[in-house]
C-alpha cells in the first residue's frame, strides 16, 4: 500500500494540487491538520480534500476558525487570518471542518498509526521540531507510527520500535521554498520525504487578487534553494 502523508495546507490549493499530482496514484491520504489559515483558497482546499477522500485531524488554525477567533496570545497576523477565513469559508465547509477529530487512531496494514497535529501530549499546539529535546517520551507511546504536523519542517525518525513522521508542509514550507510531503510504502515499511517545485509566482498573483497581505509570502524566501 502507498500512503501519502501531508500537513499544513493552510488554504494553499496550488500547493495541495501540486503535491497530489506529484504523488500520483496512492491508496490512502492522511493529513495532520491545518487545512485552513493564511491563504484564501479555503473552500477550494476543503473541496479538493473531499474529492480525494483525504482523512485529517484538526489543526490549531482549524480550531481557531471553528471558535471564530484566535486566542489572545497569538500574533496579529494569526488573528487577522482567522477573521478573514470566517468571511471566505462556506457554511457547509465550516460545518465539515467542525467534524474533524482531535486525533486519529488507525490500523494500516497491521500497523497502529496515531495522527496528531501537535503531539500526543498537546494535540494542537506543541511543536516537535527535528531538534526536539524530548524524543525519548515517544518510547512510551503505544503505536508503530506517529504522524505529526504543525512545525512545517519534515522529520522521519526511528525511536525504538516507533517511527515518528512529520511530512512538513504542502502549503507553507518554512525551511525552504519547496513543498514537502512523505510517502509511506507499507509493504517495505519505508518512509520517504519528497520536496516539490511549484508555481509560487502564479500562487502569489492569484492570492493577491483576493487581497492576501504581502507579508504572508515572506516565509517562502527562507533558505531559498
Amino acid at each position: 500500500m502507498k500512503v501519502l502523508v501531508i500537513s499544513d495546507i493552510h488554504g494553499n490549493i496550488f500547493g495541495l494540487r501540486t503535491v497530489l499530482n506529484d504523488a500520483k496514484i496512492v491508496d490512502k491520504i492522511i493529513c495532520a491538520g491545518d487545512i485552513t489559515g493564511y491563504y484564501p483558497f479555503v473552500d477550494e482546499t476543503i473541496d479538493e480534500m473531499k474529492k480525494n477522500k483525504i482523512i485529517s485531524v484538526r489543526g490549531n488554525h482549524d480550531q481557531y476558525l471553528m471558535d471564530g477567533k484566535a486566542p489572545l496570545d497569538k500574533s496579529q497576523t494569526v488573528k487577522d487570518s482567522v477573521l478573514r477565513m470566517k468571511k471566505l469559508i462556506s457554511p457547509s465547509n465550516l460545518s465539515d471542518l467542525k467534524t474533524l477529530p482531535d486525533f486519529l487512531n488507525l490500523d494500516i496494514d497491521g500497523k497502529k498509526v496515531l495522527v496528531y497535529h501537535g503531539s500526543p501530549w498537546n494535540y494542537l499546539e506543541e511543536r516537535v521540531y527535528p531538534d526536539y529535546q524530548y524524543f525519548d517520551k515517544f518510547k512510551s507511546v503505544d503505536a508503530d507510527v506517529v504522524i505529526l504536523g504543525h512545525t512545517h519542517y519534515p522529520l522521519i525518525k526511528k525511536i525504538g520500535n516507533l517511527t515518528l513522521v512529520n511530512p512538513g508542509s504542502c502549503g507553507q514550507p518554512r525551511d525552504y521554498s519547496l513543498l514537502s510531503y512523505v510517502m509511506w510504502d507499507t509493504d517495505k515499511n519505508r518512509f520517504t520525504n519528497f520536496r516539490v517545485e511549484w508555481d509560487i509566482e502564479g500562487f502569489k498573483k492569484t492570492a493577491r487578487l483576493q487581497g492576501t497581505d504581502e507579508k504572508l509570502f515572506e516565509v517562502f524566501k527562507r533558505g531559498e534553494k
